[in-house]
């Protein structure tokens, strides 16, 4: 099949890859005090259109005493910022676009498998920091297992197993699921968790997961509320950062991942599904829903290299730097949005679009008062390269809109009666990227029941990843591949190396051994040699009759003992006939 070229200019090409992206227990584990209990913050939450949809009666207060009507210009309530009633007579133009093509670069270019796509997220290095650490922490409890192989070490192999059942999972939509059901002990589980390792091993690695050193923890936590997960994700982050140019436009809103447990920057949101939670927010890119940056919401951070303001101008800023320069628009709800910020956003050549809360100074009593305005009617203003529209929704009901992209009053004729302003539409189009993406996680989130507050930011991590490596992947990809097919197979790729290696430990149970072996390649199979002259085991005689026969002899196929009572015999001749039909029916 001839490759597509990614071309996110194309929007017919995006439509076409969009829909790839969406698809038709108490666990006993000891946890770790990681953090001192807080009182739970109240936040009050802001919709991106309820917040700023409000009775206009309400907010009219003391209008103007000039005749606006008569004059060029809308006065705001501050006193000093002037709106014109007409547009710019110039022509103006939006922020040059970076001449860098939207789409993988570096290193993610040359990712051709689904493991590869996600392993330009979560690297060897990332890896390599969980095993170090998870080991360390197993150093320290192994005086509480009679038990040596309860408590053995872990390695790259095995984490990799344990994050891939951790996918499958949540493509089962099993994420809150009792392990137990998971396993089947009765034989009605899924039959993969089993074969990739036992449930008692899967208890014990997710209750001993580590990302950071414990030894210098306390230390670290004195200038930082994140010191247990910052080292992983701020190199998490880099990687999706290095790995893919976002589209034109961009959206910052904020994720709550749904936790009740003890964390001392707990946040409470009464109106998004998750109440209680840990919040994040999110530069996501609005065509593909690729997630480009992250931070975490840690409230008052201790003095020191950690401690930053929360305002939501600085938070957008911060969020917002790698973009710095590109000509990117940001779309952002009104808790976000600001005119200082607008304005010098346009100095690091970013426009901005984003809903106003109505209590902002520089707003003018005429774009609230809705005591003469009619439904469907627009009011606009222009001020410095910035763009201020009241549209009447419903009777009563208003949304101001901001914007440095848009510079006249244009109105969409697609909107038909309606009348919708351009901006309007722009916005709406762009907003609900981050609570899209929000939901994708949800909908095969690897999230389990647990206490340790750096877990749940690292199952976030995994949501995310596996959703910016599916974007990676149609971005490589000529045949792409629908979001739970895609996980499915990155859970089997990363598992397989580990249950390679359990076929063939000593102890397992034959009847194991033989629904292991069925996940290999042929040749995998034909070229593993086990020692000349060995006994082993009849695995027939094993799994069928419950006794135990030794035997010199092997299957020359699959390698498994068998003996001479359960070996099938042919001459030279039928042989060499089986061999050709074999053949035969493999190169069908």
């Amino acid at each position: 099949m001839e490759r597509k070229n990614y071309n996110p200019n194309n929007t017919n090409y995006f439509q076409e890859l969009s829909k790839f992206l969406e698809d038709d227990s108490n666990d006993p584990a000891d946890h770790e005090d990681l953090g001192e209990e807080s009182e739970v913050e109240e936040v009050d939450q802001h919709e991106d259109d309820q917040s700023s949809e409000q009775d206009g009666e309400s907010q009219s207060s003391d209008e103007d005493a000039l005749p606006l009507t008569e004059i060029g210009f809308y006065m705001g309530r501050d006193n000093e910022t002037k709106w014109n009633k007409k547009p710019p007579s110039e022509k103006r133009h939006t922020p040059s676009q970076n001449k860098m093509v939207p789409g993988t670069k570096g290193n993610a270019r040359n990712a051709k498998t689904v493991l590869d796509c996600w392993k330009n997220l979560f690297t060897d290095e990332i890896i390599d920091i969980i095993v170090k650490y998870t080991n360390q922490y197993i150093d320290t409890i192994q005086h509480e297992f009679s038990r040596g192989s309860d408590v053995r070490h872990t390695d790259v192999v095995e984490i990799h197993a344990f994050i891939g059942l951790l996918y499958l999972a949540g493509v089962y939509k099993s994420s809150r699921q009792c392990l137990e059901e998971l396993w089947g002990q009765e034989g009605d589980g899924i039959e993969k968790f089993s074969l990739v390792m036992s449930m008692k091993r899967f208890k014990f690695l997710i209750r001993s997961l580590r990302f950071d050193d414990r030894t210098t923890r306390d230390q670290r936590k004195t200038l930082d509320r994140l010191a247990p997960i910052r080292e992983i994700f701020d190199k998490f982050i880099m990687n999706c950062q290095n790995s893919y140019v976002p589209t034109e436009n961009v959206t910052i809103g904020e994720m709550l991942l749904g936790f009740s447990g003890r964390c001392p920057f707990r946040q409470c949101i009464p109106s998004k599904p998750n109440k209680y939670g840990i919040k994040i927010f999110a530069l996501v890119d609005v065509k593909m829903l690729y997630t480009f940056n992250m931070e975490i919401y840690a409230g008052t951070q201790p003095e020191g290299p950690f401690h930053v303001s929360n305002k939501h101008v600085d938070v957008v800023k911060r969020i917002a730097a790698p973009l710095f320069g590109s000509g990117r628009n940001i779309t952002a709800d009104n808790w976000f949005t600001d005119f200082n910020l607008i304005h010098e956003l346009k100095t690091r050549k970013l426009s901005y679009v984003g809903a106003v809360s109505k209590n902002m100074r520089q707003i003018p009593n005429s774009f609230v008062n809705l005591k003469e305005r009619t439904q469907n009617s627009s009011l606009f203003g222009f001020n410095n390269g910035t763009t201020l529209v009241s549209y009447v929704q419903r009777k009563g009901e208003n949304t101001i809109l901001a914007s440095s992209l848009h510079f006249d009053d244009a109105i969409d004729l697609s909107s038909g009666d309606k009348k919708k302003p351009e901006i309007f539409t722009f916005y709406n189009s762009t907003k609900n990227c981050v609570n899209t993406l929000d939901q994708m996680c949800a909908n095969y989130s690897v999230h389990r029941n647990i206490n340790q507050w750096p877990m749940v930011i690292f199952f976030a991590m995994l949501n995310v990843g596996g959703i910016n490596s599916q974007v990676i992947h149609l971005c490589n990809q000529s045949e792409p591949l629908r979001r739970k097919r895609l996980l499915k197979q990155l859970s089997h790729e990363l598992a397989i190396p580990h249950m390679k290696r359990r076929s063939q430990m000593s102890g397992l149970h034959s009847s194991l051994q033989v629904r292991l072996k069925r996940f290999f390649p042929r040749d995998d199979r034909e070229n593993s040699q086990t020692p000349p002259n060995k006994r082993r085991k009849c695995s027939t005689c094993s799994s069928e009759e419950g006794r135990r026969t030794l035997t010199n002899y092997a299957c020359r196929k699959c390698n498994n003992g068998v003996c001479l009572t359960h070996a099938n015999m042919f001459c030279n001749a039928c042989f060499s006939e089986c061999h050709i039909l074999s053949s035969n029916e493999d190169s069908d």
